[in-house]
């Protein structure tokens, strides 16, 4: 059967799976329901790997989605149901698929066999990390390594969905700080995310004024694209800060107009917005700075008159 065929009829068959536990009840709120679909899309593919090649370009587009998609599945597993029979069924077809594909040269399911054998979060390494404990930079680099950039960002996602806030910025800052990974910046406007959120301190303040301020204003961008205004405002006012009391103008203009927006959104209160541009200006060491103040205290007075 042609690759294109064979292909298609899998890809049938493990969204019959899929439809017929999302028509479930209660598989959106449980994760559990959604392991036996993982089983049976991995089982699949590792039994039509014979038949198919690397020539085709979605053979390794889907199994790369299916990994990726059951990593996140299982980071979302609660650790009271680590011991439960579909997670087994699960880690036991990883094991299995990994060791089928590994005949043709595929080591495509290498790191969700090792999180099989090892548990999401219990690689010794790893646990080091998010427990705060000190780490090896050399075994840091290696586990970087062998998860890829991809894996660690929805790690670092998690903790922060889930609040581990503290975890997620120790993770984060070893990864900007990796020589193993080339694009840093998920990871750095990661970590800065984190020590917005658990309120700057003098050593964050530091950390975020480090920054280059067109990397800030990216970030501060993309928070607010993902509807994080409160964590963008506590970015670009820890950073705003920074440029007034440094009587530092790189980019200072972009920088004030994002955060007179965000202050009238966050709080729409007029009085405020005038009384923190007045602070503003109490520490502000260049006209140029007082001038940009000027012009966003003009433009907001001018809204709230028409208004």
């Amino acid at each position: 059967m042609p690759d294109f065929l064979l292909f298609g009829a899998l890809k049938v068959r493990n969204r019959a799976t899929l439809l017929q536990y999302a028509g479930n009840r209660g598989a959106s709120e449980h994760t559990l329901p959604l392991l036996e679909v993982y089983s049976v899309a991995i089982q699949s593919f590792a039994s039509a790997r014979p038949y198919l090649t690397t020539d085709c370009e979605e053979v390794l587009l889907v199994l790369g989605r299916l990994v990726l998609s059951c990593f996140e599945l299982l980071l979302s597993v609660p650790e009271s149901e680590e011991q439960c029979e579909p997670l087994s069924r699960l880690f036991q077809s990883i094991q299995d698929s990994h060791n089928a594909l590994l005949q043709f040269g595929d080591n495509s399911l290498e790191i969700l066999a090792d999180i099989a054998k090892e548990g999401v979060w219990k690689n010794p390494v790893m646990f080091k990390i998010i427990s705060q404990q000190p780490v090896e930079l050399e075994e840091v680099n290696k586990l970087i390594k062998r998860e890829g950039p991809a894996f660690l960002q929805m790690r670092i996602k998690h903790l922060m969905k889930t609040n581990c806030i503290p975890q997620a910025a120790a993770l984060s800052k070893l990864c900007k700080e990796s020589t193993e990974i080339s694009n840093i910046s998920p990871f750095l406007q990661a970590y800065i995310t984190c020590l917005c959120s658990m309120h700057p301190n003098e050593e964050s303040i530091k950390e975020i004024a480090k920054v280059d301020c067109k990397e800030a204003l990216d970030m501060i961008c993309n928070l607010e694209a993902e509807g994080q205004d409160r964590t963008a405002f506590i970015l670009c006012t820890t950073y705003l800060t920074q440029q007034l009391q440094n009587a530092n103008v790189y980019c200072s203009w972009e920088l004030t107009l994002f955060w007179s927006k965000l202050q009238r959104r966050i709080d729409p209160s007029l009085d405020s917005f005038l009384e923190r541009c007045r602070q503003f200006g109490i520490i502000a060491r260049t006209l140029q700075h007082l001038f940009f103040l000027i012009r966003v205290i003009q433009a907001e007075v001018s809204v709230s008159v028409i208004s």
